[in-house]
């Protein structure tokens, strides 16, 4: 599935690890390209 930017997924994260694109908190933003690769 795609992301529609929708916001549902934020609040069921079970350790609160989703945030909008613009709202990553700097000790996190390494993982941003980690995660992308991932998915590839």
């Amino acid at each position: 599935e795609e992301c529609i930017d929708c916001g549902a997924c934020e609040p069921e994260c079970p350790v609160e690890a989703i945030y909008p694109e613009d709202e990553v908190p700097d000790d996190q933003e390494s993982y941003i390209a980690k995660a992308a690769n991932y998915f590839e």
